[in-house]
């Protein structure tokens, strides 16, 4: 399984914490990590919330720190995942002892399911990142867990935090004495366990009073486990860190959507990252209903509609409809509900499972099987914790949002995306609400709060709301991914009628929608442009009288909508030529992988050397000095445990040696260096080592997850060098063939950025802006901002027939290539001439920064190659402004 490039990015953060943590302690290491965030982000315009390390009050010195990925974000792949970086890093274990909470058995039940099950996927990872080595335990299972388990494995032991999580630890399995676990015990320092009390004592003759227990909860105090926390907002409370402070955890990691104040959030992933990935379904279509009733009908019009869709595309998708019924006290309670679907919506019954705490129909149902005839899901809150499914895409929320916390997590079984990839047909790339609220506005506001708790920004909320009504108020408002620019409804009032509601439900996917009125009247509404077969749908059920007065409204309205339409709904395209490289006969488009792919290079060119400044050994003292980042780290021996490499058992120094370096070559693989090129250099590295005085192979073994770690800096170092060589030569040296193809472009048109949010310009408005004269997406600052000034003086040129702002990092954006990145330019305009004219704003701050530099490099160089214009514009430069610089630019 390929991880994507958030949970990447998040365990790079991880890593490079523990790192550091283990030499300058996790105060120190948790600054410099949010010192580097907040440096990347600033050079992209972004701001954090400042970040405070709160050491936990009895083990301070025990790194503690939190992950934040909003629900689907693969939080329990980056919890396998973590147990490699955690020994490598900072346990200094070949096989550690995790200690994996959760907040509830049915996540417990579906982790263990997962995690014994050597063909799921994060099984497999773990036995690929310990050679096999890996036992999982049940928390019901400890008494089976051996010393040899320990010295030969990673074991992983599963556990509700309800386990640990008590005030009186007297009768408490995990607290409580086992003859089994005695040999664990043998030879280990006691102080600090917790002993067997006198009313203990008192109730088993075989036991003393005041003698150790052997309790599994001092074994772990012993052992120092590793320990993973899943939806770690439930494990914050005083209690919680009473467990911890009990079982003397070597590290503490947490993973959540809802961080609260005491979790250090380390890194955090948005919700837009996971679009970007196309994990989730996004946006989410919300439309209110008066009564529960229509919120039902509604959701079964739409989940028909979506499995029309399912069936077309490549892979099998049945869409699922989950209601949320009500408790006996309210309406509609499961029953209700149910005999709804069944009596009056004409569902069969073998379709409709009920999932509450009494009835577990899908217990053991397979909703991926092509047979198994699952539609509706009726629960209260039963599906809240352990269920996922992403063929679920419509909720049916049948009371109040802001009342019931429910919701929130059943939205969340709605997100996911089947087989996290971006469907064909784009009404399978959406969630879908259907909620009892009197008004969108109320909907909205009580879906805001649930998917912010759900680790959605307050940005990404206004981005991933649709309303799907026809009132006017609920036009431009907070959800509406379009707020400036209000499309033109077209309103007309029918006579209610069950026939006419059944009528219009069958045009919803036309944009035909309807609000029933307290006059026995329903209010019909198309936004925007209506199709041919709205217009006809909508007339057959408007009286013979009325349709002149009809035929007159469509007129109008369609004239606002062509009035309305921007240089892109007009037909204009802007088609910008990639830049791209002939290579040995290939023409390949000029991606900085894809060149480092066909590099002639090899490790074995590069000194198998780590020198006394990258890495040394203190004679007089018993400590490791790493040079890292120009910066000394120095790790003592007396702080950690020294486990030494399993198996060796034999005291000569040549064995040691090539074990070691066995074992190195195995914790410092890289994707682009084969183990042929790995085995002599690191067999080198640990020669040149040898020769220093007073280090032997047993010193090595005692620093050998120190050294490896250093080994993977100076890989990573040869791998930059390399990369950047490979970019030299293939673009720049006098043997660079960069070119480019007519057919090979990026083109920006009317289907571009349609999820993007915008912001309002206020009174101003763009003449040639492709996207429309009121909105730009994701400009930096406010109206008076350098960026904005920058595209308002790119608008005013007379040269400039048409532009847009290029989104960064947005898989449909242009870009051309970094050093291990990629540059996405600010504009990109169409000249009058038909040339293209790239343009990068660059704030004074960072005009001579290596960055800026490497950008203006590669951008003239596009321009070259394809006889096109790119600038890099200031706000002033040599007395001339952005207008000027840009005037002279395309002149």
């Amino acid at each position: 399984m390929q991880l994507k490039s958030y949970q990447q990015a998040a365990l790079d953060a991880l890593d490079g914490f523990l790192s550091r943590a283990l030499a300058s302690g996790p105060a120190e290491a948790f600054a410099h990590a949010v010192a580097d965030q907040e440096g990347a982000a600033a050079l992209e315009g972004r701001r954090f919330e400042p970040r405070v390390y709160q050491p936990l009050e009895q083990l301070p010195d025990v790194p503690y720190v939190c992950l934040r990925l909003p629900t689907g974000g693969g939080k329990t792949l980056l919890a396998a995942e973590t147990i490699r970086l955690a020994a490598r890093s900072y346990l200094r274990r070949t096989y550690p002892l995790v200690l994996w909470m959760v907040p509830s058995d049915a996540i417990k039940s579906q982790t263990l399911e997962a995690l014994k099950d050597r063909t799921h996927a994060y099984r497999r990872r773990l036995d690929e990142n310990f050679g096999g080595h890996v036992r999982v335990f049940d928390i019901a299972e400890f008494e089976m867990l051996r010393p040899q388990d320990l010295q030969r494995s990673t074991c992983v032991v599963v556990s509700t935090i309800q386990a640990f999580r008590v005030t009186n630890t007297v009768g408490r399995r995990v607290y409580a004495h086992h003859e089994e676990l005695e040999p664990h015990f043998s030879g280990v320092p006691t102080a600090g366990m917790e002993v067997v009390s006198a009313k203990e004592a008192a109730g088993n003759g075989m036991l003393r009073e005041g003698a150790v227990k052997f309790s599994f909860a001092n074994l772990l105090y012993h052992q120092r486990p590793l320990m993973i926390i899943d939806e770690a907002h439930n494990a914050v409370s005083g209690l919680s860190r009473e467990v911890q402070t009990r079982l003397r955890p070597a590290a503490i990691v947490e993973f959540t959507a809802t961080p609260r104040q005491r979790n250090n959030i380390l890194f955090s992933v948005t919700a837009s990252a996971l679009k970007d990935e196309e994990m989730i379904k996004l946006p989410i279509r919300v439309r209110p209903h008066d009564d529960w009733r229509e919120a039902v009908s509604a959701t079964v019009a739409t989940r028909n509609m979506l499995e029309a869709k399912g069936d077309k595309d490549r892979d099998f998708i049945r869409p699922v409809a989950l209601y949320q019924a009500q408790a006996r006290n309210g309406h509609p309670t499961v029953a209700e509900l149910k005999s709804y679907l069944i009596e009056e919506k004409l569902i069969p019954e073998a379709r409709i499972k009920v999932a509450t705490g009494e009835q577990r129909e899908l217990d053991g149902v397979n909703l991926r099987d092509r047979r198994e005839p699952t539609r509706h899901v009726i629960t209260v809150d039963a599906l809240k914790e352990g269920w996922d499914c992403p063929s679920a895409y419509v909720l049916c929320a049948t009371q109040s949002l802001s009342s019931q916390t429910a919701v929130e997590q059943l939205l969340g079984r709605v997100l996911r995306m089947p087989y996290a990839t971006r469907r064909k047909d784009a009404a399978l790339n959406c969630a879908y609400a259907h909620v009892s609220e009197p008004s969108f506005a109320a909907a909205a506001e009580g879906l805001r709060d649930k998917l912010i708790d759900m680790g959605f920004t307050d940005e990404e909320v206004r981005e991933s709301l649709q309303p799907r009504g026809v009132e006017q108020d609920a036009q431009g408002n907070l959800f509406d991914p379009d707020p400036v620019r209000p499309r033109p409804v077209l309103q007309v009032t029918v006579q209610d009628s069950p026939e006419a509601r059944a009528h219009l439900n069958g045009l919803q996917e036309d944009g035909v929608d309807y609000v029933p009125k307290p006059d026995g009247t329903l209010l019909v509404g198309m936004t925007g442009a209506v199709p041919e077969t709205a217009v006809a749908g909508v007339r057959a059920v408007v009286p013979d009288e009325d349709h002149g007065h009809f035929d007159a409204q469509l007129a109008k309205h369609r004239a606002k909508v062509e009035a309305q339409k921007t240089r892109a709904e007009l037909g204009a395209v802007i088609d910008v030529p990639r830049l791209l490289l002939e290579m040995d006969g290939e023409v390949f488009a000029a991606d900085t992988d894809a060149i480092y792919e066909r590099a002639d290079w090899s490790l074995l060119d590069h000194p198998a050397v780590l020198s006394e400044t990258e890495l040394s050994f203190r004679r007089d003292e018993d400590v490791i000095e790493i040079d890292l980042e120009g910066e000394k780290l120095i790790y003592s021996r007396s702080t950690h445990e020294m486990p030494q490499l399993s198996g060796l058992v034999l005291p000569d120094d040549a064995d040691l040696e090539l074990s070691l370096i066995q074992w190195l070559v195995r914790e410092c693989r890289h994707r682009w260096i084969t183990e042929a090129e790995m085995q002599p250099w690191v067999a080198g590295l640990i020669g040149s080592l040898l020769e220093r005085e007073g280090v032997t192979a047993r010193t090595l073994i005692d620093w050998q997850h120190q050294i490896a770690a250093r080994i993977r800096w100076k890989i990573e170092e040869i791998h930059k060098i390399e990369r950047g060589r490979a970019h030299q030569m293939a673009l720049f040296d006098m043997s660079a063939k960069p070119t480019w193809d007519a057919a090979n472009v990026i083109r920006f048109d009317d289907t571009v950025y349609r999820t993007v949010p915008t912001q309002p310009i206020g009174a101003m408005r763009f003449k040639r802006h492709l996207l429309g004269a009121d909105r730009a997406p994701l400009l930096d600052g406010d109206l008076n901002g350098q960026e904005f000034q920058c595209a308002w003086s790119l608008d005013s040129l007379d040269e400039v027939d048409v532009w847009v702002r290029n989104v960064a990092r947005h898989p449909d954006s242009f870009w051309l290539p970094r050093v291990g990145a990629r540059f996405y330019p600010d504009f990109i305009a169409r000249l009058t001439d038909g040339r293209i004219f790239v343009v990068e704003f660059k704030g004074e701050h960072l005009v001579g920064a290596p960055e800026a530099r490497e950008k203006d490099r590669i951008g003239r160089l596009w321009a070259k190659t394809t006889s096109n214009v790119f600038l890099m514009v200031r706000q002033v430069a040599h007395g001339v402004d952005a207008g000027g610089q840009m005037r002279a630019a395309v002149s």
